[in-house]
């Protein structure tokens, strides 16, 4: 990256964004409070206080309250049992060594296949450390009890003042967090489509479509993930939120580049589509006030739906406004008993827990870079770089680029905070004599920190290490701090643990996040291929009661490339990222589309006519699919069937079978089973007539060559 480059990433990351500001405050007022107790009652490892709040703190109420409870129960539980593991083996090495090396491949494997991936960090993180602690305190019994009881203590403190601040001032219920935030992006939208129209009547929007497009999707995501655990509500309609959340956004990108464009070539019918779009905003904005999207009768079609290739942001933002209307039809509105059921069985591991080798894998190379790490500075005498072995675990990510972003955090904001923690050591407590000067000097390193933590997923977590390092430099002891070695040997220990890490990684079972997004998009076609079949042929892929196991797979693998999108940016390759969110866009209205119809065949039955048809065409979709799985696969372009032919004869199957006395179809069922054909096929098509090809290095290679490891 040019240093020119650079800066602009930095100006981006660092600018405001919604909701910034207020968590900012709130986490530094935090910080400050828990200073009180730790002063006035001397308690050691005040360190241990304040990251807690990092790693913890969220916008909602219910998210920080749930994270803080599950933190003080898996931290129980992993320094509990390593302090009975440490009874066994403290005179025995090499069983201690067994013992680490186990809450070590523990705390990774859990880290992978819990959907609360952070409980299995706090179980095994915590307990691998309390297995090195003779290492590196005096191997006394009665110091390390003490020591880690201490460590439990402080750990709990931060969480109790963090949740008690965060219940007093935080907005609260994650649901209407969400509703804020898709209604002030689509209110950003329809400003600016008004703007451009050439209508200044309304107020300006709350944030500029700037901040809102470098916010992207993770703030909204979080708070569904939230909302889906406490909400029912959210719960049966996960997916379908999470749709609109990259539909919104997909609004928000094309209205940026619509404004980037202008000012517009002048014409009476641009000038009434921009209008009619934010109309269209307008509506959906009342509607997901209701919580529930526009009912067919309200909703009039923007786009054509025959576009295909390129096209401009405004065709763009009318087919994405069609998208959200018309992929949740009036069912939304009503209670999903499967939906229901599902949210009544709540699943803690991913489905493919304990089937899928990789998860091994991980645990196993994560394992194995922190043992190194271990045997080493133990070996060398050099027990300061300890946090060699922490920056092992926590930069063991499921992929090379994700590893490789984490790693870059950790150490940039590693180096960071300690310069910030050294100026204050050399330049600023020398100058301070009262508590109100160090609350000054420590509440603005605490703001600067928990700015950059609450920024995007592409630098919040060098905000953690900025804060960390800015701690361990002006909070060493309960008098002034003198020494500026613990600086030094946190760089050398996080710089240390990334280069074994890097080498582990490289050489065992190495997974780049370009393969495995490659992958994943390859396998999501595969089983929309098979969830098309739902229940319509006489051998069906997918069993009718077997649709929330295939929703929860498909979800998952939704989830899992949203966060590979972002990791595929730290590995070499220009790849062009924007190209394959479309892609994921398009896939996750073809899943809520083919849910609809697997949940509509459940519950409804068609005239055998229609149901003949609707057989042919789920197979001529199920078949295409399987052809863009081939074709993203491989350099192979095979040819898929023509969708069109059974569309038309499902039409007319439609008209043949219907009672309506003119030849319309009077039956709602297949009035919205029809609807839902023509916008599968539609978003099918337009799938298949992507190029989907990216640039790499000066030539075009196929978009998504899976490569087996």
């Amino acid at each position: 990256m040019s240093p020119s480059a650079l800066v602009y990433f930095l100006r981006r990351e660092l600018a405001p964004t919604p909701g910034r500001g207020s968590a900012t405050f709130r986490l530094t007022l935090s910080c400050l409070a828990a200073t009180i107790p730790l002063l006035t009652h001397r308690i050691p490892h005040g360190l241990v206080v304040m990251i807690v709040m990092y790693l913890i703190t969220q916008e909602d109420t219910a998210a920080t309250l749930i994270g803080s409870i599950l933190g003080v129960v898996g931290y129980t539980i992993g320094i509990g049992s390593a302090l009975l593991a440490l009874e066994i083996s403290m005179d025995i090495p090499w069983l201690r060594f067994c013992f680490f090396a186990l809450f070590l491949f523990g705390g990774l494997f859990l880290k992978r296949v819990l959907r609360l991936g952070a409980l299995g960090s706090a179980i095994g993180l915590p307990g691998s450390l309390v297995l090195i602690l003779p290492d590196i305190l005096p191997p006394h019994p009665e110091v390390i009890v003490e020591f880690v009881l201490w460590i439990w203590l402080c750990a709990t403190l931060g969480l109790s003042v963090n949740v008690c601040v965060q219940l007093l001032l935080s907005p609260g219920d994650p649901l209407k967090l969400l509703r804020r935030e898709l209604d002030t992006r689509l209110l950003a939208v329809e400003q600016a489509l008004r703007h451009l129209a050439g209508d200044f009547a309304m107020e300006p929007p709350a944030a500029s479509l700037n901040s809102l497009a470098t916010a992207g999707m993770s703030r909204p995501l979080a708070l569904l993930k939230t909302a889906s655990t406490i909400h029912r509500w959210a719960g049966q309609r996960h997916e379908v939120l999470a749709a609109m959340i990259t539909l919104i956004d997909r609004l928000v990108t094309s209205a940026l580049a619509l404004e980037a464009l202008s000012p517009l070539p002048d014409g009476e019918i641009r000038h009434e589509r921009l209008l009619k779009a934010a109309a269209g905003c307008e509506l959906m904005r009342h509607a997901f006030g209701e919580l529930r999207v526009p009912l067919p009768v309200e909703w009039i079609t923007l786009s054509s739906g025959q576009t295909l290739g390129a096209i401009s942001p405004l065709t763009d933002m009318e087919r994405t406004l069609d998208e959200i209307a018309l992929a949740v039809p009036r069912r939304s509105e009503g209670p999903d008993q499967s939906g229901a059921e599902a949210a009544a069985k709540p699943y803690q591991f991913v489905p493919d827990a304990f089937d899928n080798p990789e998860y091994v894998h991980f645990a196993v190379k994560g394992s194995l870079a922190a043992l190194i790490c271990y045997v080493l500075f133990i070996g060398f005498d050099y027990r300061g770089i300890y946090t060699s072995v922490i920056t092992c675990f926590v930069v063991s990510l499921s992929t090379i680029g994700a590893s490789n972003q984490k790693g870059l955090l950790r150490f940039g904001g590693a180096a960071v905070g300690g310069g910030m923690g050294l100026i204050a050591l050399m330049y600023l407590f020398p100058n301070v004599d009262s508590i109100g000067g160090f609350w000054l000097v420590f509440g603005a390193g605490t703001a600067i920190a928990a700015w950059v933590n609450f920024g995007t997923p592409r630098i919040s977590y060098g905000g953690y290490q900025v804060g960390l390092a800015f701690y361990k430099a002006v909070l060493q002891d309960q008098g002034p701090p003198l020494s500026a070695k613990v600086i030094r040997d946190r760089l050398v220990g996080v710089f240390f643990g990334l280069i074994v890490f890097g080498v582990v990684e490289h050489f065992l079972w190495p997974v780049r996040a370009a393969d495995a997004l490659r992958a994943r998009l390859a396998r999501i076609m595969h089983l929309l291929a098979d969830l098309a079949l739902t229940g319509n042929s006489s051998t069906p892929t997918v069993a009718g009661n077997d649709v929330d196991s295939w929703r929860r797979r498909i979800a998952q693998e939704v989830e899992d490339i949203q966060g590979l999108i972002e990791s595929s940016k730290f590995e070499l390759g220009d790849f062009k990222l924007n190209e394959i969110q479309k892609l994921t866009g398009e896939a996750q209205i073809i899943f809520i589309l083919l849910l609809l119809l697997a949940r509509q065949r459940q519950d409804v039955m068609h005239p055998n006519v229609v149901r003949a048809a609707a057989v042919e065409l789920d197979k001529a979709m199920a078949s295409a699919l399987l052809a863009l799985e081939t074709r993203i696969a491989s350099d192979s372009q095979p040819e898929g069937p023509n969708l069109k032919d059974k569309m038309d004869a499902f039409e007319r199957s439609v008209t043949i079978g219907t009672n309506g006395p003119d030849g319309t179809a009077a039956d709602p069922h297949l009035t919205e089973g029809l609807a839902i054909y023509r916008a599968l096929v539609a978003a099918i098509n337009r799938l298949s007539s992507e190029p989907l090809n990216v640039g790499a290095k000066g030539h075009e290679v196929q978009v998504l060559a899976v490569q087996s490891d």
